[in-house]
């Protein structure tokens, strides 16, 4: 008997699925044939004259205001053009998705500067008359006069406006690479000014610094002040630092002082060929200074049998340009050189660069001859002009590893 019973309830459930599942199938089909009437019938209004509609609407003089409104919203429905609309939303959609799958340009790798140097010094050997090799876009001579240009660093009617040239305070580390590429020499010597001005006002103002420190513990040692002890340790290092085995104010006084702008540039120009030497570019040795320690430079293709000097290599343009402020300021051969200085500034006069280039006969081989050519330098490229420069007033710095100018 139990049997019996699950077998006819069983029977009954299917009964009931059946029923759910037709049910299910008449709402389906009646709601798709709702909607494919109902926009027939759009269409056939939209296509309907306008004198028949109101002859629909007076059939039904009790629906009037209904069917008219339905009337209305039905034609609009049916008269608007959906390709127009759905055309252009498709158009969009297609470019979209095919600038998104574009690949990117493949970024350009970074070269090192010793290697950078070493192509174009390879370019250079084997084809002079090369086009510059663009290892990398970011350290050229155009992308970096953009960049002075940005900062309305200009060399020339400055003394139109101001009286006086401000320089921004960007410091390239290493000079352009494609420097000695560069035919055209105005364009050549501007680059090579403009990233070489900078760091000698900056050395100049750390020693005025100094300078100044030094000016006021001297006044105050000849009144016979007593001195902190932080005050003699800063004395004792700057002794050290300028090659003096005891400290002796009067004797720092006459070393720590600057070096005339222009007289730095000549220097730099005429030991460098306007940044276009195999040493300045490789080892970023703007002033042809030697060192006795193996391994610290760049030996000279041309060196004499039996020599152990190398042309010093330095980590960037502005450790270059303070060993070079040193070696004057501190070294026997430039005695000559820093008290012609100092006699300057006692008679209340500034360091004049063309006068001070005189006293430089010991800092080549070439003596008088070299002295003329630094002088020949100032006057015919007008460098004089820049012993007045002074480095701009800015909250910070921007300095740069040949990245490309970075804020630091």
């Amino acid at each position: 008997m139990t049997v019996h019973r699950d077998r006819h309830l069983l029977a009954i459930g299917s009964d009931v699925r059946l029923m759910l599942t037709g049910l299910g199938l008449l709402l389906a089909v009646g709601l798709v044939s709702g909607v494919g009437v109902g926009l027939m019938s759009s269409r056939q209004l939209a296509h309907t004259p306008e004198a028949v509609q109101p002859q629909l609407a007076a059939a039904h003089p009790t629906l009037s205001e209904g069917v008219q409104e339905a009337l209305a919203r039905l034609r609009n429905i049916a008269q608007v053009d959906w390709r127009s609309v759905v055309e252009p939303a498709r158009a969009l959609a297609e470019r979209t998705v095919a600038e998104a799958e574009r690949p990117a340009p493949p970024a350009e790798p970074a070269v090192a500067p010793e290697e950078a140097a070493r192509r174009v010094a390879e370019g250079r050997r084997f084809s002079p008359h090369r086009t510059a090799i663009r290892t990398d876009a970011h350290r050229t001579v155009d992308a970096m006069l953009r960049r002075f240009e940005q900062h309305g660093f200009e060399l020339t009617d400055f003394r139109s406006v101001t009286g006086q040239l401000e320089v921004p305070r960007i410091f390239v580390a290493s000079l352009p690479i494609d420097i000695a590429e560069v035919n055209l020499t105005e364009k050549r010597k501007r680059a090579f000014v403009k990233v070489m001005l900078p760091h000698i006002l900056r050395e100049n103002e750390r020693l005025m610094a100094d300078r100044e420190k030094l000016e006021r513990l001297h006044d105050r040692m000849q009144m016979g002040a007593a001195l902190s002890n932080r005050d003699r340790a800063w004395l004792q290092q700057l002794a050290d630092r300028y090659g003096l085995d005891e400290v002796d104010t009067a004797e720092l006084l006459e070393r720590v002082d600057i070096v005339p702008p222009a007289l730095a540039l000549a220097q730099s120009i005429e030991e460098s060929g306007w940044g276009t030497s195999r040493f300045a570019l490789l080892g970023n040795a703007v002033y042809g200074q030697w060192t006795w320690t193996p391994g610290a430079g760049i030996v000279p293709e041309n060196r004499p049998e039996g020599e152990t000097y190398e042309v010093q290599r330095f980590k960037s343009l502005e450790n270059s340009v303070a060993a070079y402020m040193r070696n004057l300021n501190s070294k026997s051969s430039y005695r000559e050189f820093r008290e012609h200085r100092a006699a300057m500034r006692a008679r209340g006069e500034a360091p004049d660069s063309y006068k001070l280039a005189g006293y430089l006969h010991r800092y080549s081989i070439r003596g008088a001859d070299y002295i003329r050519t630094i002088r020949s330098i100032m006057r015919s490229n007008s460098l004089e002009l820049f012993d007045d420069a002074r480095l701009a007033d800015e909250p910070a710095s921007i300095l740069s590893s040949m990245d490309f100018f970075n804020k630091s």
